[in-house]
């Protein structure tokens, strides 16, 4: 299944078509338009598929928006001279994926209720999709094992699911419920206490 790249370039259309998608699914929720889209952006709706090519082209590029909030969240666990403290630093991984996540749950709520933008997803796994976010975890992981910093019998790839999957579930407690997340959900540091046994060298 394929979305075809239709239109012509405009200059600043990536930069408008990106900012009203942001304002679109932060105010329409899960409804992906690419006709309310353009009009929010003042431009035709062609130019989007030109610019990104289909709607999960659009939303990649606005994802790639906000990854360096997922490169400053994970970037803890590879800094020379790290604090030494792996309570500090794994809170310090899980706040900044929570960060990172809270930001871009509106596109991935679009992604989970629109069944094109899934079978599109399936067909490039291999570019795009969430799994992804896991390998460069597990490799800072490694790198930290092989420093002798990490246990050595840790799953580098199960290491990075449990942070990932700290962070995810806190960002979308908090999108979901709110301020009353903060009374529900466990504290960060407490999940760091949590997976420092998991995480602490032998």
């Amino acid at each position: 299944m394929t979305e075809s790249r239709r239109g012509r370039p405009s200059t600043g259309v990536r930069e408008a078509v990106l900012k009203a998608t942001e304002e679109v699914l932060g105010e329409a929720g899960l409804a992906l338009s690419t006709k309310e889209i353009a009009r929010r952006a003042g431009v035709v709706e062609s130019s989007i598929f030109y610019h990104f090519g289909n709607r999960l082209g659009l939303l990649q590029a606005v994802i790639n928006l906000h990854l360096p909030l997922f490169a400053d969240a994970t970037v803890v666990l590879g800094r020379p001279g790290r604090s030494g403290d792996l309570k500090a630093d794994l809170g310090a991984v899980i706040a900044g994926l929570e960060r990172f996540y809270l930001r871009i749950m509106p596109i991935l709520g679009a992604l989970q209720s629109d069944r094109q933008l899934r079978e599109l997803l399936v067909e490039r796994e291999a570019e795009v999709g969430p799994h992804l976010a896991l390998k460069p975890v597990a490799e800072l992981l490694r790198a930290e094992q092989r420093a002798g910093r990490m246990r050595a019998s840790l799953d580098p790839a199960a290491g990075a699911l449990l942070l990932i999957g700290a962070g995810h579930q806190r960002a979308l407690h908090r999108y979901l419920l709110g301020d009353l997340a903060a009374g529900l959900l466990p504290s960060v540091e407490s999940l760091a206490e949590a997976l420092v046994p998991a995480f602490q060298k032998d």
